[in-house]
Parts: C-alpha cells; sequence; structure tokens
C-alpha cells in the first residue's frame, strides 16, 4: 500500500514509524515543509499513560525518548509569594527538537522516506495518487482546510493570549506561576527541560491594559522579565520569535473522507494547560496502526480507528476546555484564599477531584483540611463536606442537601401521611439540610391538584407536628413555589367552604415543549393587582413557614415557575427581576432573621430562554440587597420542576466566584468525593445529595 503523510511533527513521524514497522511491504512517505533540524516551540510533555503506550508500540524509539527526557513528581502553584506543591502527579519532558530527532532516527531505521522542504498546496492530488494519505500538520493544517466541508471542520478562538518562551532557568517541576501587576493577572506554565519551557497567558483584559500588542519583541520580552523576575531567578526569556496568539480550538465532524484521515492537532486541539497535545498525536498514531492490524479495507479501518479513538479523545478535550476557559476567567477566583485558590486551580479540568489529591499526596490534603477547618465554625478537622456551614444565621451541621422526592399526593394543598412521613424518614438518616418538594403559595399556585401549599393554617399545622421530633442537628428546609403559567388548576374559594378545582387562567399555558412561551406573556400581562397578591402570597407563606418550624426557606424562581417565565423574556433586567425583587424583600421581612433565605434561578447562555450569565450575576446581586443569603442556580435549558432535576455546578462556581454569594450546586450527585470537590475549592457552599449521606 501506498501511504503519503503530510507533516512531519511527531505524531507524523510516528505513525510512518508504526505503518512502516508492522507492514514492511508498505511504501511510506512524510512531507515536511521545515528544513531537516529546524523547529519552533521548546519542550512537549509526557504522562506516565503515554510513555507506557509508547513502550508497548515501539520499544525502540520508547528506549531512546526515555534516554532524552527528564521526570518528575510534583506539581507546584506559585500564587504570590507561596509555593503550594502536590505530589503524585508524574510527568516526562523533553525538548521538541529532540523528540523529532529521535523519530527521524527511527524513520530511516524502518524505512520512512523523510521528504523536508516539501509543500503539499494540493492535498487532494497527493490523496489521488496514495491508497491512504494522513492529514497530520497541525493545528492549521492546510491541508485538513481544503477539505473542511468534508471533514466538518469548526474552529473557535479563545478569549485569552498566550505565547510560548524558554528560559534557562531550572524548574524542580511542572510550575504554574500566578502574578498580579498594575495590568492584571499573568501566568506562566514552565516544565523543566534543558532550556524550560515558559508558556505565559493573560485574559484579555490584562493584555488590552498592558499595550503589549503594540510592543515589540525586546519590549515585550523586557516586559514579561520584570513580571516574573522573582521566578526567572535572574535568567532571560528566551524567544523564537514566537507570536502573541489566541487559542483556537479545533473540532471535526468527521475525521476521515475517503481515503484521507485527520490526525493530532489538525482533528482536534486541546488546550496547553493540560499538555496533552503532542500524546493525543502520538496515541491517535497507535490507534491508527492498530485499526490497520484488523481491517484491510481502508473505510473500514478508518471508522475503526475514528470510533475507537474520538470517545477517550473527546473525553479529554472537554477537560481541556474547561481548563481553557478556567484560565480565561481566573480574575474571577483570584481573590479566593492561596490554598483554596490552589487546590480550585489543581481540579479545574475535573480530571483531578478532592479524592484523587489525597491519594496521590495524603499530606498535601491533610495541609488543606487542617487550613479549611480553621475558617468553619467546627472543632474537628474533617474532609470539607462534613464542615459545618453558618449561613444567614442558619447553622448547618453539613453540606449536603438532600431533597425529598416529589409525590403530588397532596389533597386541596395539605400534604398526605406519605409526603408527611419523608420528613422523619430522612431525619433518621443523619445531619444536613432535608428540603422538602415545592410548596405553593396559594390555591391557584399549584402545579397540579396533588401538590402541597402553604396558604392555610391548617398546612402549618400539618409542617408544625412532623417538624417538632427532628433532631436538633437536622435543619428542614421548604421550597415556596408559584407555578404560574405552568400550574395545572386554579381553585375557586366558594362561599359553602372548600374548593372547586378548574383549568388555570392564572396566565397563558406555555407549550408542553417547554420552553416556547406565547408571546403575549410579559413582565406587564400581570396587572397590579395580581403582583401584589403575588406578593403577599409568599409573604404569608413564608410566616406560616417560621410557625411550622422550617429553618430554611428557598423561593423556587426556576423554569416552571412564574419567576422563572419572567427573568427568561426578553427587556429590561429591571422589569424582569421587579416582582422576584419585591418578593424576596416581603419575606425576608416575614422570615426570622436568624434563619437563611435562599432562591433558586434559571441560568443558561443559550437561546431561547435569555437568562444569561451576566444576567445570573446581576440578578444575584440584586437579590442579595434584598434579603437572599443563598443562590441555587439551575439549568434553564432543562428546567427545575424538580430540583434534583437541575443543571451543572459551574453555574455555582461562576456566581459564587463572581458574586460573593453563597450558593447550592444543584446539579445532583451521589458522589461524596464529588462533594468534598466542591466545597474545598469554593465552587458551591452546599451540594444537592439526593440520598442517605454515609459517615465520614
Amino acid at each position: 500500500m501506498n501511504v503519503n503523510i503530510i507533516g512531519g511533527g511527531p505524531g507524523g513521524l510516528y505513525a510512518s514509524i508504526l505503518l512502516k514497522k508492522t507492514h514492511s511491504d508498505w511504501d511510506v512517505t512524510v512531507y515536511e515543509r521545515n528544513p531537516q533540524g529546524v523547529t519552533y516551540g521548546w519542550g512537549i510533555v509526557f504522562p506516565d499513560r503515554t510513555i507506557s503506550n509508547l513502550a508497548e508500540a515501539d520499544a525502540p524509539s520508547h528506549r531512546a525518548i526515555t534516554e532524552n527526557f527528564e521526570r518528575w513528581d510534583p506539581f507546584d502553584i506559585r500564587y504570590g509569594d507561596e509555593r503550594y506543591r502536590c505530589g503524585g502527579n508524574t510527568f516526562a519532558s523533553m525538548m521538541r527538537t529532540d523528540l523529532l530527532t529521535v523519530l527521524q532516527d527511527r524513520c530511516r531505521d524502518v524505512g520512512v522516506d523523510l521528504q523536508f522542504e516539501t509543500t503539499i498546496s494540493e492535498p487532494g492530488e497527493l490523496a489521488a495518487e496514495s491508497d491512504l494519505c494522513i492529514f497530520a500538520d497541525g493545528i492549521h493544517s492546510r491541508s485538513r482546510d481544503a477539505f473542511a466541508d468534508e471533514f466538518g471542520t469548526d474552529i473557535v478562538e479563545g478569549e485569552a493570549r498566550f505565547s510560548w518562551f524558554g528560559t534557562e532557568q531550572d524548574f524542580e517541576a511542572l510550575t504554574h506561576i500566578f502574578v498580579e501587576n498594575d495590568d492584571g493577572i499573568w501566568c506562566a506554565h514552565t516544565y523543566p527541560s534543558p532550556t524550560s519551557t515558559f508558556i505565559v497567558d493573560c485574559d484579555a483584559e490584562t493584555w488590552e491594559r498592558s499595550g503589549l500588542e503594540q510592543a515589540s519583541e525586546s519590549e515585550y520580552l523586557s516586559y514579561l522579565e520584570d513580571v516574573f523576575a522573582d521566578h526567572l531567578g535572574g535568567h532571560s526569556l528566551l524567544s523564537q520569535q514566537d507570536q502573541w496568539r489566541r487559542f483556537e480550538t479545533v473540532t471535526n465532524e468527521r475525521w476521515h473522507h475517503d481515503n484521507m484521515v485527520l490526525l493530532g492537532d489538525a482533528a482536534h486541539t486541546a488546550h496547553y494547560s493540560i499538555g496533552s497535545g503532542t500524546t493525543l498525536a502520538m496515541e491517535d498514531a497507535i490507534g491508527l496502526m492498530e485499526t490497520f492490524e484488523s481491517h484491510d479495507d481502508i473505510e473500514r479501518a478508518l471508522s475503526a480507528y475514528e470510533a475507537s479513538r474520538r470517545p477517550f479523545v473527546d473525553n479529554l478535550l472537554s477537560a481541556a476546555e474547561r481548563s481553557r476557559i478556567h484560565f480565561e476567567k481566573v480574575a474571577r477566583y483570584y481573590d479566593l484564599p492561596p490554598r483554596q485558590f490552589a487546590v480550585h486551580h489543581l481540579t479545574r479540568s475535573g480530571r483531578l477531584t478532592y479524592g484523587s489529591l489525597k491519594r496521590r499526596d495524603p499530606s498535601f490534603v491533610q495541609a488543606f483540611d487542617e487550613w479549611f477547618a480553621r475558617t468553619t465554625p467546627g472543632d474537628s478537622v474533617l474532609p470539607p463536606a462534613y464542615q459545618p456551614l453558618d449561613v444567614g444565621g442558619t447553622r448547618l451541621e453539613n453540606r449536603f442537601v438532600r431533597p425529598l422526592e416529589t409525590t403530588f399526593s397532596a389533597v386541596d394543598g395539605t400534604p398526605s401521611t406519605q409526603q408527611l412521613s419523608m420528613v422523619p424518614d430522612a431525619a433518621a438518616d443523619g445531619p444536613g439540610l432535608v428540603l422538602t418538594e415545592p410548596l405553593a403559595v396559594a390555591p391557584d399556585a399549584r402545579r397540579t391538584t396533588g401538590s402541597p401549599g402553604l396558604y392555610t393554617e391548617e398546612h402549618t399545622d400539618a409542617w408544625a407536628d412532623v417538624l417538632a421530633s427532628v433532631p436538633a442537628d437536622v435543619t428542614v428546609g421548604t421550597r415556596l413555589l408559584h407555578a404560574g403559567a405552568h400550574g395545572g388548576v386554579e381553585a375557586q374559594i366558594l362561599e359553602s367552604g372548600g374548593y372547586k378545582e378548574r383549568e388555570s387562567t392564572w396566565a397563558p399555558r406555555l407549550s408542553d415543549e417547554y420552553p416556547v412561551r406565547p408571546a403575549e406573556f410579559a413582565p406587564d400581562a400581570l396587572s397590579s393587582s395580581q403582583r401584589e397578591a403575588v406578593v403577599e402570597n409568599f409573604s404569608d407563606a413564608a410566616r406560616r413557614a417560621a410557625d411550622a418550624g422550617f429553618e430554611y426557606l428557598q423561593i423556587d424562581g426556576g423554569t416552571d415557575s412564574l419567576f422563572g417565565d419572567l427573568l427568561a423574556l426578553e427587556g429590561s433586567l429591571d422589569d424582569r427581576t421587579e416582582l422576584l425583587r419585591d418578593v424576596v424583600s416581603a419575606v425576608s421581612q416575614s422570615w426570622p432573621d436568624s434563619n437563611a433565605l435562599g432562591v433558586t434561578i434559571p441560568v443558561s447562555g443559550a437561546e431561547p430562554t435569555g437568562i444569561s450569565m451576566t444576567d445570573a450575576f446581576e440578578i444575584a446581586d440584586r437579590l442579595a440587597t434584598v434579603g437572599c443569603d443563598v443562590v441555587a442556580p439551575v439549568d434553564a435549558q432543562r428546567g427545575s420542576r424538580a430540583l434534583d432535576q437541575s443543571g451543572p455546578s459551574d453555574f455555582s462556581d461562576d456566581l459564587r466566584n463572581e458574586t460573593g454569594i453563597s450558593t447550592i450546586a444543584t446539579a445532583p450527585t451521589t458522589s461524596v468525593d464529588k462533594v468534598n470537590t466542591l466545597v474545598a475549592t469554593g465552587r458551591a457552599d452546599l451540594c444537592l445529595f439526593p440520598r442517605r449521606v454515609p459517615d465520614q
């Protein structure tokens, strides 16, 4: 078979080695546009996993690589004057030039034809002359771009600016250095090699203030040497005329077309902060080689290659994307206490957790636990999830929020025996915050005829009887709801007493295919009397909740509520938030100061819900000024009919660290490790945990 490879980087060279090694009768040629020995870039990083894979794929090149690399265990984070070192993160690094030399020598050993200083301007013509044509020409692949429609190529440019440099300063380990100056926050990603790699990035605001866009190379090198002077040890920064860029995230719907196949950065890019670009390319080469060991047909082999590699790559790219966004928004987290910032940073991509850090370096996590314990009202060193929390005057014994099942078994708003019995059953499972299903604030605010309410003294008495038996270390809270257009019934109070159920006329009904809304539903569609009634209903229900013995109160402003509908509309934020702010203000007057008050708000950056993250920040700030202590963000795209159907914890992280308000991570989890991670890193104060809390 005739195999032509465009691109003589690590991925293309390694693919040629493996294909020629396993099929000695194939003609394999690599075309590289640069002269031999000329390359750009500094060091590359290998995780332990990749090193093992290289050993199995080709022992000779593995031996040569391991003879050239430096290995280290810890990960250092420099934050101001502090250093936080976490062990157990084994990596190896080597100069890119050394890796290319090793792979080029191995190519010659197995009989690969290397063609340097050869630019393939018509990749389609080369593919027509080939049985197999591999596009491995990097992130700016001209070959891929020539068939962008066929591959379904998408390229998204990030916001942060970055550039690669080198330095003779020696670093003991992979190190992320954070320095703040008058212009903003700068980060250096460094790792050891004979010449250490030194990648510098900054967010868009810092870049704008620095004025480096107009600076010459000598000017910006001098500027950065001053920024990182305390970490360079008198050494200068070395440049290969590196340019400042925005990172480009490359994805392709298809990795192959006819006999052409993408490999490495041409197919997918992983943000440099997780150090996986070269390793992904070389592991792609292994995957491609393995498929041709079991498939003779080109189409079947390329389909198998993509099917086997894509799940792993997609998972890693998701982690890389989270890491990229973290660096672009690092100012949001920079005010965290230094030790907490370090743990937040280590877990930014989701690949590391509190538990995995503890397994890798128990002493690192023990030091963190001791620090975290000093920030809580507890008197014991415990994992973060089990530390108590004072919020809005309410003492919670741990960070778990246990929602009760929604049953819709109430009669005229009075909770059924089944609904009431769930409270003592949950309390018997141990300390924490138990949260009932939503209680309607008025007969016409219910979702269905079976929805419980808190709009009569009978309802108050029913809840008071059951709450009186709850142990002191269990906090029972409830949610107050006005279903608005989501209500299935309206109750007409008859002169003879009792209720008559009828179809709701509260507001225009929504389509069953949420979140489509009727055009006529708008803030001004509610009359002043309706607005006054809503405020009064919530205020009265809050008073009843306090009388019943609830210690935490949460106003449901989720997507399938009256407030969720208003918040999601177009128009001014003043109009959309006015009713919710009036309700929170009134409730805070009826609700004891010693008990916490929370609000559920829907969040989404996507249309058609209209609730951007920026809106959410402003909403949280406004609610905090009128008495809200806790915000529980839910995913506006998925709805919030039940709290345990809500969206990702990232909303909690962003809200808490942008606004400073306490948050509940409403993405349900049954993993204590995830709760520990979210609480330890300052991503959330409380976490939804819909099962019994195990002993710590």
